[in-house]
């Protein structure tokens, strides 16, 4: 689990104040366990809480090329009715220029990089998905919103600003 980032808060704006639920999606017997060792994983690491407010997005599970599964949440009809946020994405053309002449290169990998940025706190309740043990809800920015990558893009550029690359 990535350290949280004091730089930023993901903020969810929605077009109507009626809350979405969806019912939850079956899960396949063979892949319950699979289901459940996700939500373990995620509480375990203090990603996900319990919670009981009015929204609820359904979990899919998504079969990954190596033919294990992401457990994902189908948050399709909240982003529906979320105010999209334009960040610009920097793009290759814009990056590499700057780097010629450069020394030392370096990569990172940000896996699960989405979940260094937290939640603001009233925005964490349209974050519900239902599962098989109830409501939960995430504390930090999940993978399937329509704007966290508009919010990750803008956590970046808070990170490099002032740096010369």
């Amino acid at each position: 689990m990535p350290k949280v980032t004091n730089l930023i808060e993901h903020k969810v704006e929605l077009t109507q104040r009626e809350p979405v639920r969806c019912k939850a999606y079956p899960t396949p017997y063979k892949m319950q366990e699979i289901v459940d060792k996700e939500i373990d994983d995620l509480l375990e690491m203090g990603v996900t809480e319990r919670s009981e407010a009015p929204y609820a997005s359904p979990l899919v599970q998504v079969k990954k090329p190596d033919n294990t599964y992401r457990v994902c949440v189908n948050f399709k009809e909240l982003n529906k009715i979320t105010i999209f946020e334009p960040e610009p994405m920097m793009s290759p053309d814009d990056i590499f220029p700057r780097l010629a002449g450069s020394k030392i290169y370096s990569s990172f990998d940000f896996c699960k990089g989405y979940y260094g940025i937290p939640m603001q706190v009233e925005s964490k309740d349209y974050t519900i998905f239902v599962c098989s043990r109830g409501l939960m809800r995430f504390k930090v920015m999940p993978f399937g919103m329509v704007n966290s990558g508009s919010t990750y893009n803008r956590m970046i550029r808070k990170l490099l600003a002032g740096s010369h690359f």
